[in-house]
């Protein structure tokens, strides 16, 4: 997406290549660490599943002012510490999240989780809103996630993850940070969860997202805009879930977001915040 010229693209595409596998090699390093470590494997077995479909209504991309529905298939299937997750809110027998793509869990113990994944980046299509004209497509990608999550005690979960483009396709890397907190309203399998979200990226992901390059500007009419690493989003959610015993299970989810720092300011912006809802439900097996 960005053209440089001279040294510059030398210095910056080589820095961005090093940096991009010195964050891939510390991603597989955690996992082969934690891996030779049988005493952190979880102690969870067994298979289990889901099918359904997933409806959600948001913007077309971020910033946009533009809005979709789509309906999508959604659910997993979990073999052990194992995941394949697709689109979709739902969560194992245990009321556990699960990461999207392929995931494995590497550690659990006192409350801590450690989990790495492997996700498909669909990018974006210059096609996807006419807001977009002129300025390409941004390529779809594999990123590796290694996600932490801590249970301080029953019913709040903190995360941390960081994750980056395996390929090089100007994906760049991401981090974010959540806070979130359950309660469990009967036994009967009804729940409610709030949750709050921070993320960022660095240079090469802002700038393929929110930047705009002189190549894009000449083609598309907008200004040149150099997107920096820094904050990108904050998000607040709220999911209402219910198990139809052990064969069905729904959710319900509405929530907000708010663009931050270049993100915001970015001439691709046509609106900084906007409400976003989901709604899914799942035969499980």
């Amino acid at each position: 997406m960005q053209t440089w010229a001279g040294e510059r693209v030398c210095s910056e595409r080589g820095g961005g290549e090093v940096h991009r596998l010195g964050l891939a090699l510390a991603l597989w390093g955690a996992a082969g660490a934690a891996s030779a470590l049988p005493e952190w494997l979880p102690p969870e077995s067994g298979t289990e599943g889901a099918v359904g479909l997933v409806v959600r209504h948001t913007t077309a991309y971020l910033g946009s002012a533009r809005w979709q529905t789509r309906l999508t298939p959604g659910g997993f299937l979990r073999w052990g510490p194992l995941t394949v997750t697709g689109a979709g809110g739902f969560t194992t027998r245990r009321n556990q999240d699960v990461e999207r793509g392929l995931g494995a869990e590497l550690m659990r113990r006192d409350g801590v989780r450690v989990q790495l994944s492997l996700r498909y980046d669909g990018g974006r299509s210059e096609a996807d809103s006419p807001e977009l004209a002129g300025l390409g497509n941004v390529d779809a990608t594999v990123r590796a996630r290694l996600l932490l999550r801590w249970e301080p005690q029953p019913g709040w979960t903190v995360g941390a993850a960081a994750s980056t483009d395996l390929l090089g396709r100007a994906g760049g890397s991401t981090w974010d940070a959540t806070i979130s907190r359950r309660w469990e309203l009967t036994e009967e399998g009804h729940s409610v969860a709030l949750g709050l979200a921070v993320s960022g990226a660095d240079r090469p992901a802002m700038q393929a997202w929110h930047g705009v390059s002189a190549e894009q500007s000449a083609r598309s009419g907008f200004p040149v805009f150099e997107a920096r690493a820094g904050l990108r989003l904050i998000q607040a959610s709220a999911i209402y879930r219910h198990e139809f015993g052990r064969a069905w299970g729904a959710f319900v989810e509405a929530g907000v977001s708010r663009l931050l720092a270049d993100a915001a300011r970015s001439p691709l912006t046509r609106q900084v915040g906007a409400p976003n809802v989901a709604a899914g439900l799942a035969w499980r097996f």
